[in-house]
């Protein structure tokens, strides 16, 4: 085995453990079982991908680190600093020096200093460990902050993912329609040219089409703009369309028709709220205790000398030891400007908190209504295609016995295929709705039991 080849392992088992490390760092954030409701494997891939890819979760990821670091910067104010201050130096030759009777000559020499120094803040209010917990508190709010990150990007993702089915079944829809709207603009300017039909119904017709056609516009414009949007979110840098599955092939979720109160816990703002009323009141007390004098041990370590032959000579060796009181007795107001300011970012905290819970519980009421509605948009929107369907079978069989034109015909199928098209919609509304409600109850999953 080659030297490079044995390198090259080295780094592999190295890595491992850092991306596992990082992995579970991600997955902890991520609610893969609920997605699985929707069985739709394309969807979780897509999902991994994003996980990976998107750069709003990657930026949320440095933040909380970021934050992890802080907590540990803070943290060394409760540890003893320990450094070196030593000096090399030469004293140059000087004028003869008279203190009273007592004359200095005119001398030069070398001066070597090698001490080691230490400090250490003794924390007898515990200023410092609520500086620590304050921090402790940030990081959580942090977290806190990249797990709303997954839900939003994750939600988004799937509402667009989903509106992409749709408007690529709509596309297809309404290209049948323009289809058959075309046979019927065609045979009515037949019947227009045997002097069968007015001119109106002519133009009413010819209108019809356009209206249709500027709707596979509009359709067409709104899937590059999805696929778009979808492109972004996976962190792809690529025009192809993305992925996903057909529209006979969806499912999702059923949606209680009521939730239990205490699902809003599960809410990121609501948690950091919380979390960031604590850290304000951890605030107050540091600022509290600034009022009260401070006490450092330090000490010194070392040797000084004036020769370097000598510089480690038992005469040479200096210590020392002491504890040193500091109390700012006047500080033109700035301390108890401090504190007030802190105390009133509290009370700010506090009622930030209430309203939080407010609209938690709004926003979970809203998207449950949402869901209500959509189901029951569903329901109707499936019984007014299946008398569609039955009046066009009507049409079919009134244009087999001669009763009906085929004019007749292809009207009724046009309007079996705009009814199929409020069912689409109505269909992706419904999923969309799940998704929201997933988005408002904090990212869990809301059928089970205990949730509602």
């Amino acid at each position: 085995m080659t030297i490079k080849k044995i390198f090259t392992i080295l780094i592999l088992l190295i890595s491992i453990p850092v991306y596992a490390k990082e992995n579970g760092d991600k997955l902890k954030y991520v609610n893969l079982d609920w997605w699985k409701n929707y069985n739709d494997e394309i969807l979780l891939n897509h999902m991994q991908t994003l996980y990976n890819n998107n750069h709003d979760l990657k930026i949320a990821a440095l933040k909380t680190k970021q934050s992890e670091e802080n907590v540990r910067l803070i943290g060394s104010n409760q540890l003893p600093q320990a450094g070196f201050n030593g000096s090399i130096s030469r004293v140059l030759s000087g004028a003869q020096t008279e203190f009273g009777n007592v004359i200095i000559p005119e001398y030069s020499q070398n001066e070597f200093l090698l001490p080691l120094s230490a400090s250490y803040e003794i924390d007898i209010w515990g200023q410092n460990y609520l500086n620590r917990k304050s921090a402790k508190k940030q990081k959580e709010i942090t977290q806190e902050q990249e797990r709303a990150a997954y839900i939003y990007i994750t939600s988004v993702f799937a509402a667009d993912y989903y509106n992409l089915i749709k408007t690529d079944e709509l596309e297809k829809t309404i290209s049948e329609i323009i289809k058959l709207q075309t046979q019927i603009v065609n045979m009515t300017e037949r019947k227009y040219n045997a002097g069968l039909a007015p001119i109106n119904e002519l133009l009413e017709q010819k209108q019809i089409l356009v209206k249709f056609e500027q709707d596979l516009n509009s359709l067409q414009e709104s899937k590059k703009v999805l696929n778009n949007e979808l492109t972004v979110l996976l962190g792809l840098n690529t025009d192809k369309e993305v992925e996903h599955s057909g529209f006979d092939s969806i499912s999702y979720p059923v949606t209680p028709d009521s939730l239990s109160t205490t699902i809003i816990q599960h809410r990121p703002d609501l948690i950091s709220s919380e979390d960031y009323a604590q850290k304000a009141g951890l605030d107050v007390k540091v600022a509290r205790r600034e009022f009260l004098p401070k006490f450092f041990l330090y000490g010194n370590l070392g040797f000084n000398a004036y020769r370097w032959n000598r510089m480690f000579a038992p005469e040479t060796f200096l210590s020392n030891i002491g504890i040193a009181p500091s109390w700012d007795i006047f500080t033109g107001g700035a301390k108890l400007a401090r504190y007030r300011i802190n105390k009133y970012e509290y009370k700010k905290a506090v009622e930030q908190y209430e309203k939080t819970v407010l609209t938690s519980i709004q926003e979970v009421n809203n998207a449950l209504i949402a869901t209500k509605t959509a189901k029951a948009n569903l329901i109707k929107a499936d019984e007014d295609l299946s008398i569609e369907q039955e009046k066009h079978i009507l049409a079919e069989k009134q244009f087999t016995i001669g009763d009906a034109s085929k004019l007749d015909e292809l009207k009724s199928n046009v309007n079996l295929l705009i009814v199929r098209q409020r069912n689409i919609k109505s269909k992706i509304d419904n999923i969309v709705a799940t998704i929201s409600l997933y988005k408002a109850v904090g990212g869990i999953d809301y059928t089970k039991p205990e949730n509602l």
